[in-house]
């Protein structure tokens, strides 16, 4: 064997030392959009009633169930509570792998209930004041035809019953995975907070506040929602209500007339505080009708296009009404209903990612990320980074504090720098991975991004990176 000499040898481990602390090549990524239709939790369409109603299009579409129950049903008699209903639609949407909107009226004009009593008949045997109407065949567009009782919603009797039920439906539904958006449907028919048909006048705002207090008071977890209907109006005496309890209690802003009597702008109060919530003004077959799908004003100026109330409004959830009317409304309209789709809400974009591609301790790492939705992301999100080796595997999984979601505004180009660790890891060649999770120690991905990258169980791959010591 021939020997080294000392002056070579020298040479050679002066080179191994300068390569090993040069500077490592960055590694840039710039992935493209991804085309097509993205669906994302926590944001999107919905649909009424149970999904076992729903066409397979249509609710293969949809992210959120819509259903309204009825006092009476849910506590026929006092203290008696029949939970069951609520819980089989739950779970009937659950199944689906969808979320719901419910609420709870205490008043209905399209209550099927012989007698019309929304909210229980025993609440008036105990001494609470009600209003009461009969609509005829001809008054079927307000409701179905038939008696129908309301409170009086500022009845004390009233309010001291209702309490109680709240208390008790708390106790049972607060903080439930399963709902993601609960109507405070307690005052005016439907629940819209407003007495149309009944003959009878609003409630004052100090009153109407009582009833919004009433389910702040019990539900601290689940995301609360109350409806901005034409009654309010812009000057409407409880608009002050209406702007409190979105603006300083984190009240989600419903709007329940799109298309036909809003434009959708009454729900972008709650932009970048809770998700704005539509609902159209009727099923789409009549909106089309009257020439509201297309935008075509009638005498009083109402009509608005989808589209046009979406980006005015910024909702996070809007109202497709569901069934037969509901899947010719996507079938119509399917290149508009697509790209709305990723409209809806929030939309993720990772336009850049930049990092180093050799390793021995912490490094940085640079993201640029766009939101083409309208909307900021309200459900819980976290960005995890995650090293996985050739087998697939994920070595180590970090969540940098750096990184922030819902920060991430609409049409803004938004840049985040973090610095990573990932201790003792053996070195070798990995993949570089990142996904958006519910929460940080939660490694499973739950945010799909609007980037074509490669996936690995999930997991965006932006490129490779090796591990030379830590």
């Amino acid at each position: 064997m021939t020997a080294i000499s000392p002056s070579i040898l020298a040479a050679l481990l002066l080179v191994l030392v300068l390569q090993a602390v040069a500077p490592a090549q960055l590694v840039v990524v710039e992935p493209k959009p991804l085309p097509g239709v993205l669906l994302n939790p926590g944001k999107g369409w919905s649909a009424h009633g149970s999904p076992k109603n729903q066409p397979k299009e249509l609710l293969d579409l949809v992210g959120m169930g819509v259903v309204r129950f009825e006092w009476a049903d849910l506590e026929p008699q006092e203290s008696q509570f029949n939970w069951k209903r609520v819980d089989e639609v739950l779970d009937d949407w659950a199944r689906q792998g969808k979320v719901c909107n419910i609420g709870v009226m205490c008043a209905s004009t399209h209550t099927r209930q012989p007698d019309g009593f929304v909210t229980p008949r025993w609440v008036f045997e105990a001494g609470a004041k009600k209003t009461e109407l009969d609509l005829l065949p001809a008054m079927s567009a307000q409701g179905t035809p038939g008696h129908k009782v309301a409170p009086v919603f500022d009845d004390p009797i009233f309010l001291e019953k209702l309490k109680h039920f709240l208390q008790a439906f708390a106790r049972r539904f607060d903080g439930d995975p399963r709902i993601a958006v609960l109507d405070i449907r307690s005052y005016g028919n439907w629940g819209e907070a407003h007495m149309h048909p009944f003959k009878a006048p609003d409630i004052s705002p100090a009153e109407f506040r009582e009833h919004v207090q009433l389910h702040l008071d019990v539900f601290k977890k689940t995301q609360l929602c109350l409806s901005r209907n034409s009654h309010l109006g812009h000057f409407g005496p409880l608009k002050e209500v209406y702007d409190w309890a979105v603006q300083t209690q984190h009240v989600a802003p419903r709007r329940d007339g799109i298309c036909g009597n809003s434009d959708g702008s009454e729900t972008a109060i709650g932009f970048g505080i809770a998700p704005g919530v539509f609902e159209l003004f009727d099923n789409y077959d009549l909106l089309k009708q009257r020439g509201w799908w297309y935008g075509i004003k009638d005498k009083n100026g109402l009509g608005f296009r989808l589209e046009e109330c979406i980006e005015n409004g910024k909702p996070t959830w809007v109202d497709l009404g569901g069934g037969s009317p509901g899947l010719r409304l996507v079938q119509d309209n399917r290149e508009l209903v697509d790209r709305l789709t990723n409209r809806i809400g929030y939309h993720f974009l990772l336009q850049r990612a930049a990092y180093p591609s050799r390793i021995a301790g912490p490094f940085e790492i640079e993201t640029n990320w766009l939101n083409q939705g309208v909307a900021p992301i309200y459900i819980p999100c976290a960005v995890a980074l995650a090293l996985i080796d050739d087998g697939g595997h994920r070595v180590a999984t970090v969540w940098p504090e750096a990184f922030h979601p819902a920060q991430w505004m609409p049409g803004k180009a938004t840049k985040e720098k973090a610095v990573v660790s990932f201790p003792s890891i053996p070195p070798g060649k990995y993949r570089l991975c990142l996904a958006l999770t519910p929460k940080t120690s939660d490694p499973k991905p739950l945010i799909r991004l609007g980037s074509d990258l490669p996936r690995v169980e999930e997991w965006y791959v932006l490129g490779g990176i090796s591990v030379v010591g830590s």
